[in-house]
């Protein structure tokens, strides 16, 4: 299902399966308590607050990139730069992108389409809810089931008609808070009800990932309609990953694109390293790939890989390595069409 309606799986072709076009990465609440919530630093000397308020320009960005909080930077909102964007991404032989902006980022419906109304890339519209931090407490007190019927009109009636085809990217930081296990639960019982599948936010550094599993499959989901989102940072811990794909979800290399840093945990080369490793442990087939583009600075307008990086630059590097063109087709082709074909309903375990 994409925002201009359905289509069939083999239309999708070279597909990200986690971008974003239009979000609001600001913290909802301005103040230390709602930046505290959302895990980043709020200006407090005018240095800072000056940085924070100026246009994202050419001299900031190496800050910014360090991570330094710059409010234009945490926005992705000129529609004709996303659609140059986009149109780059598809000469680069790109198809498809999912767009996984939830409930709390900003999800722009109306805009999402007019981008793929005008360069011709198939775009799947995400539903469902964030971290806890930018959605604070307006679900807080309702029921599992009030908000998966929420996500179920987002993908059967459309928001003012246009429809997500994608459940997430749903946010999970802290999994031992109850709002996470509500919205992944509610995400859970909307997959069942819709056949949509489930695409997972893992908070930098998170190991809740088997906890998460654990919970859709106690509630009947078939844990191969999850992708598990953010999963770079586990390169170094490859008993993990085995675990999460040995139980049917894919695993999601998905922030691929950005240049390391002094903060850095591992960088693409990492991550290609794992690729290689795990198609030789036949786990090819459980595999995607994308760049999450969030930021400003991940633009080529700004100096970053766009959404073209992948096409670009990591494919020839995997090819470098070794892997073959059917296995690069399986990663960007052949598994998102998996991944994003609706499937039967299932029965709701009450």
């Amino acid at each position: 299902m994409t925002v201009k309606g359905p289509i069939a799986p083999d239309a999708l072709g070279v597909t990200l399966p986690h971008e974003h076009l239009f979000m609001d990465f600001q913290p909802p609440l301005n103040t230390p308590e709602g930046w505290t919530a959302v895990g980043a630093r709020r200006p407090v000397t005018p240095d800072d607050m000056a940085f924070f308020e100026a246009p994202l320009t050419m001299d900031k960005l190496g800050q910014a990139k360090m991570g330094r909080a710059n409010r234009d930077n945490r926005r992705l909102d000129n529609e004709a730069m996303e659609i140059r964007e986009v149109a780059d991404y598809k000469l680069s032989g790109g198809n498809s992108l999912v767009e996984v902006s939830s409930i709390g980022l900003g999800r722009n419906p109306a805009a999402i389409k007019r981008v793929s109304d005008a360069t011709g890339v198939n775009i799947v519209m995400g539903s469902g809810w964030y971290e806890h931090g930018y959605v604070q407490d307006a679900i807080d007190k309702r029921s599992v089931p009030d908000l998966a019927n929420e996500i179920v009109r987002d993908i059967t009636v459309g928001v003012g008609g246009i429809h997500a085809g994608v459940i997430g990217e749903i946010g999970v930081k802290d999994f031992s808070q109850a709002y996470e296990k509500k919205i992944v639960a509610a995400a859970g019982r909307a997959s069942l009800i819709s056949g949509a599948p489930i695409s997972i936010h893992i908070g930098v550094g998170s190991r809740d990932q088997l906890g998460v599993l654990a919970l859709l499959k106690e509630g009947g989901v078939d844990l191969s309609r999850v992708a598990m989102g953010h999963s770079d940072p586990l390169v170094t811990d490859m008993p993990l990953m085995k675990k999460i794909l040995d139980q049917g979800a894919f695993i999601e290399f998905d922030l691929l694109g950005r240049a390391p840093t002094v903060r850095s945990t591992y960088t693409d080369h990492d991550v290609a390293v794992a690729v290689v490793a795990l198609i030789k442990q036949g786990y090819g087939k459980q595999i995607l790939l994308s760049q999450d583009v969030c930021f400003k600075m991940d633009l080529k307008s700004y100096g970053g890989g766009g959404y073209s990086f992948i096409n670009e630059q990591f494919i020839p590097y995997l090819k470098r390595m070794g892997v073959t063109n059917d296995q690069i087709a399986q990663m960007t082709i052949e598994n998102p069409k998996r991944f994003l074909t609706f499937v039967a309903p299932r029965p709701v375990r009450n």
